[in-house]
């Protein structure tokens, strides 16, 4: 009889704590749900239903070539065509979306910020960002007002500031090393960068050089270059030309790049050079996908950024 009874304790202490390691179990199991789960919820930016439609999420920003290029008869008009055709193709997107699943945006950059405080308040002026609660109805015709007027304003800021100041440059090296990743890349868009030049890079501040590759392109250094012939290519190969990469990992970012011309009659192997040396650069930068177009009527170009955001 007192046998039987240790054996039953005995049962009831084991019994017991097998329920007391199951709950432990469970607990800690429920404890690493729930910080997998908060984990998830820091490291997303948007919430998982955004999140499955990343691809239909459009950020779509604009960097512009405040250079002397925009001194050029006609550029002020050409840009502003091409970047009112931009507003345009991101409101056919928007207008297409039901509005819980908004969440689009498009705004303009320059590297450096201009030191004329008027146009960075026109930029602003030009941040659109459409969520969830926003009235398309009010917005899209906002937006395509904006779009319309104001970045003529911001040229006509830009020569009027560097006609007394100067042109200091467009710094688009710069501007990938130092801002692309934090300023044109979020996890629950579709990146694109729509960068508006004739494709040279000079910065004052910026000029790097590693071995026969630099940070800058110039008419002069293409001069120099000595590539005014028809095995420009294989010199560019053997010789190891070509802009040095400003950073790499670049897999969640398109690029379209408008507006490429060399402005160098005597040199007609020019702007092929300057296209090489973009598709070298932005190969090497680990872009997703890019387009390289030469300068074109607006009317040319209108189609070529359709196609470009349609396709995926």
């Amino acid at each position: 009889m007192k046998r039987t009874v240790i054996t039953m304790c005995c049962l009831i202490v084991v019994f017991n704590a097998c329920i007391s390691d199951k709950k432990s179990k469970d607990k800690a199991q429920s404890s690493n749900d729930r910080l997998t789960k908060e984990n998830s919820e820091i490291a997303s930016e948007c919430e998982l239903h955004l999140q499955k439609r990343k691809n239909n999420n459009l950020n779509i920003s604009i960097l512009l070539d405040l250079s002397d290029r925009i001194d050029l008869p006609r550029q002020q008009a050409k840009d502003s065509s091409y970047i009112l055709s931009l507003a345009k193709e991101f409101n056919n997107h928007v207008s297409k979306k039901k509005l819980g699943l908004l969440y689009d945006k498009i705004e303009i950059f320059f590297e450096p910020t201009p030191v004329n405080p008027k146009i960075n308040e026109l930029a602003n002026q030009l941040k659109v960002s459409y969520v969830r609660g926003i009235s398309k109805t009010k917005w899209m015709p906002m937006t395509l007002e904006s779009y319309s007027a104001l970045p003529s304003q911001i040229y006509e800021q830009a020569r009027s500031s560097s006609k007394k100041e100067g042109y200091p440059g467009s710094d688009t090296w710069g501007f990938f090393k130092n801002h692309v990743k934090d300023y044109c890349i979020e996890e629950c868009r579709r990146n694109i960068l729509v960068i508006l030049t004739d494709g040279y890079l000079y910065h004052e501040a910026n000029m790097r050089k590693k071995g026969n590759q630099t940070s800058y392109l110039t008419p002069q250094l293409l001069a120099q270059l000595n590539l005014n012939k028809p095995q420009w290519k294989e010199e560019i190969q053997n010789r190891n030309l070509g802009f040095i990469p400003a950073t790499i990992g670049l897999k969640d970012l398109e690029v379209l790049v408008i507006g490429i011309q060399s402005q160098n009659a005597k040199h007609p192997y020019a702007q092929e050079i300057i296209e090489a040396y973009w598709e070298d650069w932005l190969t090497k930068m680990q872009v997703k996908k890019y387009k390289i177009k030469s300068a074109d009527l607006p009317s040319h170009m209108e189609k070529v950024i359709r196609n470009f955001i349609l396709s995926e």
